[in-house]
């Protein structure tokens, strides 16, 4: 789950991960040594939606409490769609952007790397003043082979450019730019790769998608002409005219190279022929050190570089990967089909908020030796030869591969089956509450039965009642019904209480007590999902209590005989719930009808009976009308963790979009009907070809 949170000043304002603020196409990409982006779009029942100011405003993004990014909203673009709905496009720039901030004047350095990289760090924090914009030093390890740099700085070049001119991009030093945010600030490192290597293996019938390499050889050559600095034009020449009129001649290594102006490597001639390119060296001066460096720069023409591109599910939110994909991070990538078995750095991560379990992989080109290039040809037309032997035996192996990949995706479809089972009982958002025994012609307490402090009362301490009392006088009956929705979480014995059990759901914990003589009388356990007017127990003594409270009950325990809100009202609660009883709810004998009808009266819309006879095929073509069925199909959406469930099979998102206050929960039939009520062009929108809402949300709550 990935927490979003903007700041400004001291305001902190939760814009996703919880049930009534979701954020669309949110995307965080990052990059080796750059600055990350986080896109998405925000729509107007957001409680974010007018507090996301350019430049002023703080966000970060986190997950299980580590940050994935931190940085500031750059761009707050308004749209009106065709549709008629309203929403804002943000893009945001991690922290490593605030380094554009700072700006240098002309300077001539000649000290140590790691002296140079302190100087700029304190140079910005000297001028950013805002201490969210600051950095202090994690680690700065980068040097040469003199611990010297020599450059001058140009008039009016921000910090981070800088940085990228004459530290990352200086073939002397190079590494890479890194940050670490803590709670404390934003801990900037400069170092080489460490050549971390992740745990998860990305393989072929496991999580590999798609793979694919890309071997460039463009910029091989066999011949290297190399030049240095332009030559300076003598003293008693620099007024010459003629001088001035014509170019100015780069060095070479003519003078040390018997003449020659270029350099040969025989072994690659014999590889690829005599192909020539050039290569210059602006700041070599003397024609020795440019041989030496041409020399150096020709050896690596016998490596080339292979691009690799691919695609992954990361199963580290199904719990079955240690980790996830970090970007710098090396993985073991195993595709036997076109035999790879290599360690990949990911130098670029994109991760969906909304579709966890997809990451766009980006991956740093890999060198090899020329000689293995001429060997996979080699190897290549020697398979080409032996296909037609083989065929037999790639369809085998090929149909296992297909057999493991199905493998894969039933797996997946089960852990997210077996994960959304468990989020049901947390799902119940907006459920009713009922008396737990029927309800007499007139309903009557005595004042000791009664919640709080009241005559009769006084015999407990503060004469403080912490629940309700169903005497079996005025509430006849033996089967206890559960009185709201909730989960099985305790269950004992008790002085004071007796044998009781607690259910918790919406945030109340409902304790029933006092009314069951053995502990057999209890017909839940622990784990047990309760509706309301499910019978929970039978009642075997002369009343029920019933308590409610939204703290940890062991903790209210220490509260029982106090009036300071840690109870609550039971009475008022049902009978406020009452009040607002949704009325048909459930499909009568297996026909959804009534509750379409009622759903459409609810969100104010006239429907005849042809509407009501397409949105039931609809139903049955969809989910054959069982509202708690998740998709079993492998696809994009189950792919990406967010398979289609309920009647009407939304994606969790498209849900939440259109979903009513009070009514969230993606299994409940009738909460799924008022969303689909509350589309503008729901009519238009019934399709038995794969059906989805196209207009605007038209309420935030079921209207008045």
């Amino acid at each position: 789950m990935y927490l979003v949170k903007i700041r400004n000043g001291d305001e902190t304002t939760v814009i996703h991960g919880t049930k009534n603020n979701t954020l669309g196409d949110a995307k965080v990409s990052m990059t080796v040594s750059a600055a990350s982006s986080f896109t998405f779009i925000i729509y107007p029942n957001n409680t974010g939606y007018f507090k996301l100011r350019e430049w002023t405003t703080y966000i970060d993004v986190t997950q299980s409490g580590k940050y994935i990014f931190r940085g500031r909203v750059i761009a707050v673009d308004p749209k009106h769609n065709e549709d008629g709905t309203f929403c804002k496009e943000i893009t945001c720039e991690s922290a490593m952007a605030y380094l554009n901030d700072s700006i240098l004047s002309w300077e001539k350095v000649d000290k140590k790397p790691a002296d140079f990289f302190v100087e700029l760090i304190n140079e910005h924090n000297k001028q950013v003043v805002d201490a969210e914009k600051q950095f202090k030093i994690a680690e700065n390890s980068v040097t040469n082979n003199t611990n010297n740099l020599y450059c001058y700085v140009e008039d009016g070049i921000s910090i981070l450019e800088e940085m990228k001119t004459d530290l990352l991009q200086n073939e002397d030093l190079g590494g890479e730019l890194s940050i670490d945010y803590r709670d404390d600030g934003n801990y900037i490192s400069w170092t080489r790769d460490k050549k971390v290597k992740g745990q998860q293996v990305i393989k072929l019938a496991k999580n590999l998608k798609t793979l694919s390499a890309k071997p460039d050889i463009s910029k091989i050559c066999s011949v290297l002409y190399p030049f240095g600095a332009t030559k300076e034009v003598p003293v008693d020449q620099k007024n010459d005219e003629k001088t001035n009129e014509v170019s100015t001649p780069r060095i070479t290594i003519s003078s040390v190279n018997n003449g020659k102006n270029y350099i040969e490597d025989p072994e690659l001639i014999k590889a690829i022929g005599r192909v020539s390119n050039t290569k210059t060296w602006e700041n070599v001066k003397e024609p020795k050190n440019l041989l030496a460096k041409a020399q150096e720069y020709l050896k690596t023409m016998r490596n080339y570089r292979v691009a690799y591109e691919l695609d992954a599910v990361d199963l580290q939110p199904l719990g079955l990967a240690v980790d996830s994909f970090e970007c710098g991070n090396y993985y073991h990538v195993i595709n036997p089909v076109i035999n790879i078995d290599e360690w990949l750095r990911l130098v670029g991560v994109t991760i969906n908020l909304n579709k966890p379990l997809e990451s766009t992989l980006t991956v740093g080109d890999q060198v090899k030796r020329l000689v293995d290039y001429s060997m996979d040809n080699i190897q290549t037309e020697r398979n080409l030869r032996r296909l037609a032997a083989e065929q037999q035996i790639l369809k085998h192996q090929n149909n296992m591969l297909i057999d493991e990949n199905n493998q894969l995706k039933q797996t997946i479809i089960k852990l997210w089956n077996d994960i959304l089972s468990k989020q049901e009982s947390n799902d119940s958002s907006g459920s009713a509450w009922n008396w737990p025994f029927k309800p007499p012609a007139t309903i009557r307490f005595d004042g000791a039965q009664l919640f709080g402090v009241n005559p009769g009362g006084e015999f407990r301490p503060n004469g403080f009642h912490d629940g309700l009392d169903f005497g079996s006088v005025n509430w006849p009956g033996s089967e206890v019904k559960a009185i709201h929705d909730g989960t099985v979480t305790l269950k004992g014995a008790m002085d004071g209480l007796g044998n009781y059990f607690v259910t918790n759901g919406d945030g109340f914990n409902i304790v029933y007590q006092e009314a069951f003589g053995s502990a057999s009388d209890i017909r839940v356990n622990i784990g047990d999902h309760v509706k309301v007017g499910d019978v929970v127990g039978i009642r075997t003594t002369d009343h029920l209590h019933v308590g409610v409270t939204k703290h940890d009950f062991n903790a209210a325990l220490g509260s029982a005989f106090s009036n300071n809100g840690t109870w609550l009202d039971p009475k008022k609660l049902i009978e406020d719930g009452l009040k607002n009883n949704m009325g048909t709810t459930q499909p009568v004998n297996g026909d959804w009808g009534p509750v379409i009808r009622n759903a459409a009266a609810k969100m104010k819309v006239n429907i005849s009976d042809n509407d009501v006879n397409r949105i039931k095929a609809l139903i049955a073509n969809e989910s054959g009308g069982n509202q708690t069925v998740t998709q079993q199909v492998w696809d994009q959406n189950m792919a990406a963790g967010t398979p289609a469930q309920g009647l009407l099979q939304y994606v969790p998102s498209t849900f939440n979009a259109y979903a009513v206050d009070g009514h969230r929960n993606i299994k409940s039939g009738f909460d799924q009907l008022l969303a689909f009520f509350n589309n503008s062009t729901w009519s238009s929108d019934i399709s038995l070809h794969g059906w989805g809402p196209n207009g605007s949300k038209r309420f935030d709550k079921i209207p008045a």
